[in-house]
């Protein structure tokens, strides 16, 4: 957690104060959490690590939250334990259970303001959804406008483009890679890097901020424009869990998770100039897909509320209008 950048520092009086009162009373809860990457993914170390100490300075010390990750339960299969309550909180996105459910996926084409999210209605709806359909309750929506972007082993083409090339790329990026040539493949997280070494893969989808960590950039060196899309991960807990809470613990844990969405953002900002500027330094260098941001943003946003409806029929449906009719 020492790597965590100072999500609790620049907040952390202003919730303790407003939180005073319910540290008071909270009861004091040892939770254990689930995060879907360890802590060399810049989202595991700012956004789960962040909310654990938010949450501890919110509650006084009172409740405590313990990470695991996928060396415990594979990222992928990490949402069953957490609604059955062997584990009480989950650190993940949602193209990590489209199994279960399209809607988290989706939350990626939903537009990245944070506040307007939650006065629109849209944060109430993905939490209800989850409660009703998963056993979860949503606590935040830390949200990396940075989006995603490819990690090319060549230069891209402008007339071949990724023609023949063989791209690892998950359900909501598929429209993307299609369009420029390229083959979607599915390799487990765990292989991409000896995917892109051996030539198993040409490439991958990965967020903007994150590469560094896996060193992504040492196989994949070519860093394509514009990143599209924004990355908006969950961190939920087991609703049977929640129930059990006092008010002011309630209260506490969802303070905690507005504060890291609002961080969030400048965070990941900053972290994406550090992390081009680490991958500069080690070689990598800068290519273009050929779209525009508004073109690379419409196919993606297109694609990842497909998904919703694809793999949740008419609730995604209901999510994907939902969210036009607010404008978002």
């Amino acid at each position: 957690m020492k790597d965590t950048l100072k999500l609790t520092t620049t907040i952390a009086l202003g919730l303790s104060m407003s939180l005073s009162m319910a540290a008071g009373a909270a009861v004091a809860e040892d939770l254990k959490m689930l995060t879907a990457w360890g802590p060399n993914h810049s989202g595991t170390a700012n956004m789960a690590y962040g909310y654990i100490d938010l949450v501890k300075e919110a509650t006084d010390g009172k409740v405590t939250i313990k990470p695991s990750g996928p060396e415990v339960v594979p990222g992928g299969k990490q949402l069953e334990p957490v609604a059955s309550g062997v584990f009480d909180l989950i650190y993940t996105h949602g193209l990590y259970h489209t199994g279960s459910t399209g809607i988290g996926a989706a939350i990626d084409a939903v537009d990245g303001d944070i506040e307007k999210r939650r006065e629109s209605g849209v944060w109430d709806w993905i939490d209800n959804h989850y409660q009703e359909t998963q056993n979860l309750k949503v606590l935040s929506i830390p949200t990396a406008t940075t989006g995603f972007r490819f990690f090319l082993k060549e230069e891209m083409d402008p007339d071949t483009k990724l023609d023949g090339m063989k791209i690892r790329a998950l359900p909501s990026y598929n429209k993307i890679v299609g369009s420029l040539g390229g083959t979607a493949v599915v390799i487990p997280f765990g292989e991409l890097y000896s995917a892109a070494e051996k030539g198993v893969i040409d490439g991958l989808v990965w967020p903007a901020v994150g590469a560094v960590g896996f060193k992504f950039h040492e196989v994949t060196p070519y860093l394509a424009e514009p990143a599209f899309g924004t990355v908006s991960y969950l961190i939920m807990m087991n609703l049977d869990t929640w129930n059990g809470l006092d008010a002011e613990t309630q209260a506490a844990l969802l303070e905690a998770g507005h504060a890291l969405e609002q961080q969030t953002v400048g965070v990941f900002n900053a972290l994406l100039e550090e992390e081009n500027a680490k991958m500069a330094e080690a070689g990598a260098k800068p290519t273009s897909i050929g779209y525009s941001v508004e073109e690379a943003n419409r196919l993606f946003a297109d694609r990842a509320m497909e998904v919703a409806i694809e793999k949740s029929g008419e609730t995604g449906e209901s999510f994907r209008d939902f969210v036009a009719s607010k404008g978002l």
